[in-house]
């Protein structure tokens, strides 16, 4: 655990709310991608994910096979990898084969956007105020779940 920062989390309202920006890049063909974090109607759950991570394995399965039924009602998901430039588009498609209903978006900008530090990261969105609302370091799904219910979700 050493190295470790902590990473605030809370409701709408919070001091420390930063602005939530879209996140412009490729999909895992290769085409030009974007979020806009208007378009959303509910919280937007960002989860920046790696292929070389054991603690993001999970993440990967889970949005794969139904796990994040488990995650609150009214939250989308869009997963956020390295760029080309970092990962092979390949391995990511790889990756990402079965969460066909889930974008993967692929930006280097989104990570500094966002200070992505780590991963697996996961970044909580309110579309209504384009705001950070939430953000933890995800050890599990009970982590990612309880920063967004802190959030008020």
């Amino acid at each position: 655990m050493a190295g470790l920062r902590p990473i605030p989390s809370g409701g709408l309202g919070v001091e420390m709310a930063r602005p939530a920006p879209d996140i412009a890049g490729t999909d895992p063909a290769g085409a030009p991608v974007s979020i806009r974090m208007d378009e959303f109607a509910d919280a937007v759950l960002l989860a920046f994910l790696h292929l070389k991570c054991q603690g993001c394995e999970e993440f990967w399965r889970g949005f794969g096979d139904n796990s994040r039924a488990e995650l609150p009602p009214g939250t989308s998901v869009a997963i956020v990898t390295k760029g080309p430039a970092s990962v092979t588009p390949h391995e990511i498609r790889r990756a990402a084969a079965g969460i066909g209903r889930i974008p993967v978006i692929m930006s280097e900008e989104a990570w500094t956007d966002y200070r992505v530090l780590g991963y697996p990261f996961f970044v909580l969105v309110d579309p209504a105020t384009r705001t950070v609302v939430g953000e933890t370091v995800g050890f599990g799904w009970d982590d990612v779940v309880s920063m967004i219910r802190a959030a008020g979700r």
